[in-house]
């Protein structure tokens, strides 16, 4: 079994993210500038210990390389063979960039999907610059930019992706983030390429966000949590994707049960 999981607000929370829980649960697992940055809970982490022998866990992130490898508390742990960063533009093997891939997705980019210089005229022409912080071109395949989320007005993503949609892009808003991306560049099409090339048979998915939505539909079961974009989106009803009990850091306790249960199950078979 391949186990393709989202990190941010999926498996490990910031302190704003994560909802109430003691501090005495929490085991650090990302530093930045000195300061921890992000969390798991220790039953999470005890959970994917179990898991983790017994399947392939494949981190799956829109963190760059860099982002992604500050999460020291995975890569300490765990032997990832296989990672899927950049929302899926960029497929690791062995902590190495995947040429083949590489090569794939900006052929699939050039042929499918406008140019980023108009994709981002798309949002400069209707955003606000008063609720913009910074923007910044992600592995030269996707824009990430830093708004104050309380100033968008209603409606306006909606706004931004019809126009985007019809240019071969799409556009997400995390948090204080919304994301720019041509459609090549999904966490889908990774994950079913990393499933062949492990030789897996199943994918266990889990995510919290649109962004996630595609790995999560293609997946044999698919989870998210109680909170994010897919739950607002759906209100936690969905035919193909089960959503947590729990919101919050708790939410990744919950994923990582039902994942544990689908493998005693197949141990049962």
């Amino acid at each position: 079994m391949l186990f393709a999981c989202d990190l941010d607000q999926t498996l490990i929370y910031s302190r704003h993210s994560m909802g109430e829980i003691d501090e005495d649960e929490l085991i650090p697992v990302e530093k930045y500038e000195g300061a921890d940055l992000s969390f798991m809970t220790r039953s999470a982490l005890d959970l994917l210990r179990q898991v983790g022998d017994r399947l392939y866990f494949v981190p799956t992130t829109t963190r760059i390389v860099e982002q992604y490898d500050r999460i020291h508390g995975l890569s300490e742990r765990f032997r990832c063979r296989f990672a899927i960063v950049s929302n899926g533009g960029r497929v690791l093997v062995d902590g190495k960039p995947d040429g083949e891939w590489d090569a794939f997705i900006r052929e699939e980019i050039r042929m499918k999907s406008a140019s980023r210089a108009e994709a981002k005229e798309r949002f400069d022409r209707l955003a606000d610059p008063a609720w913009i912080v910074k923007d910044r071109l992600c592995d030269d395949l996707f824009y990430s930019i830093v708004v104050h989320r309380d100033a968008i007005p209603a409606g306006w993503m909606e706004e931004l992706a019809s126009g985007l949609d019809e240019r071969g892009w799409s556009c997400s808003l995390q948090g204080r983030k919304i994301y720019l991306v041509p459609n090549p560049v999904n966490k889908g099409a990774a994950v079913a390429y990393v499933k062949e090339l492990a030789g897996a048979r199943e994918v266990f998915a889990a995510g919290d966000s649109l962004l996630d939505e595609s790995m999560l539909l293609i997946a044999d079961e698919a989870m998210a949590p109680a909170h994010g974009e897919l739950f607002r989106k759906y209100g936690g009803r969905h035919g193909l994707i089960r959503f947590a009990r729990r919101s919050g850091i708790r939410a990744s306790e919950d994923i990582l049960q039902a994942l544990a249960g689908r493998l005693e199950m197949r141990r049962a078979l």
